[in-house]
């Protein structure tokens, strides 16, 4: 199952970044099955489980787990495209980051749900991204790029240093943690409750040191065309993933939706939904049993979450429900297959 896709400026820049760091480009090149001219079509998308593919390569052969954080060091505004540039024109940080946002699809799409959230109190100014857990090899790459990219967008913003207070990071402390305060130059928490960067409470109040309301009228309008453009080509199966993800999926214990409340939010009458996606090949209950499918086989493989809790945060109605599930789409329990990962994988 698809689980999201990002631009092919993706590619480039990671594979600028391990080339730099001593990788080879015709082994990263060859890790993914993909030709260095294929990643000149600045349309072009790839799925986000390739990509973490090449982050996972490009580790291996520089013996360097900081890549995703060198990335993301190097990575500039432009690097989003015209939504980039929107941020750099907007008044002040906070409409920067609520570009950023809204146009998110313009690079990259997680059918997990919205990869950014951002909040505040008082005290202080909250830039938090989607759980990836279960953590794997596969998954740090993405965390530490996705902060590296925030806390870069405030400097390039504000032209300003200082403003990140702190770093939480989801997954356990890794041997290597000493290079993230290199990085980030402030606290960096691990086994916290969210990824998130953490601002003084006046940061997204400071002016855009670029703000330019012609610009960013003008590159708006821009992003709103490319934007309607991905939306277009993206097949109803993908839309209803997007919809599961993030209704559900993202949310312990809570019900599926049915198929009622998927129409409606699509703006569909149940019995055209139910065609279309017959027409696509798939169903409603394939595409929930797919997703639940993959996202317990991470949880299983993983994770040391006993199966009870793997059923909560799936919606099952019992534990028993889940492990008969889990063993329609694997041929085999939740407790062969653990067994068998921590063997041979």
């Amino acid at each position: 199952m698809k689980i999201g896709d990002v631009a092919s400026n993706y590619l480039r820049l990671l594979l600028d970044t391990a080339i730099e760091m001593g990788a080879d480009k015709t082994a990263l090149l060859q890790a993914i099955g993909i030709t260095e001219e294929v990643l000149t079509d600045s349309t072009r998308r790839f799925g986000l489980t390739r990509f973490m593919k090449l982050g996972y390569d490009a580790t291996i052969l520089t013996g360097d787990p900081s890549i995703g954080l060198r990335m993301g060091s190097k990575e500039a505004v432009m690097q989003l495209s015209y939504h980039g540039l929107a941020a750099m024109s907007s008044a002040n940080l906070n409409d920067a980051f609520n570009i950023v946002s809204e146009f998110q699809s313009l690079t990259s799409k997680n059918f997990r749900g919205n990869f950014f959230n951002k909040s505040s109190d008082k005290d202080r100014a909250i830039i938090s991204c989607l759980s990836l857990a279960p953590y794997n090899d596969y998954t740090y790459f993405i965390v530490d790029l996705t902060l590296m990219s925030w806390y870069n967008l405030v400097r390039w913003v504000t032209g300003k240093e200082g403003l990140v207070e702190e770093v939480l990071i989801e997954f356990d402390r890794p041997e290597h943690y000493q290079i993230y305060s290199d990085f980030f130059n402030c606290p960096v928490l691990f086994g916290q409750s969210s990824n998130s960067i953490i601002l003084k409470s006046t940061a997204l109040t400071l002016p855009a040191i670029s703000h330019s309301p012609y610009m960013l009228d003008t590159l708006k309008d821009q992003c709103e065309i490319q934007k309607r453009e991905i939306c277009r080509k993206e097949t109803l199966v993908e839309k209803v993933q997007k919809y599961i993800s993030s209704t559900q999926l993202t949310k312990s214990g809570s019900k599926t939706p049915t198929i009622e409340e998927a129409a409606e939010m699509l703006g569909l009458p149940t019995w055209t939904l139910r065609r279309k996606l017959k027409d696509e090949g798939s169903s409603y209950q394939i595409v929930v049993d797919s997703m639940r499918k993959n996202i317990a086989l991470r949880y299983v493989q993983n994770t040391a979450l006993s199966f009870g809790e793997i059923a909560y945060q799936l919606g099952f109605s019992t534990p028993g429900a889940f492990q008969r599930a889990f063993k329609r789409w694997t041929k085999t329990t939740p407790g062969e297959c653990r067994r068998t990962f921590k063997t041979t994988g």
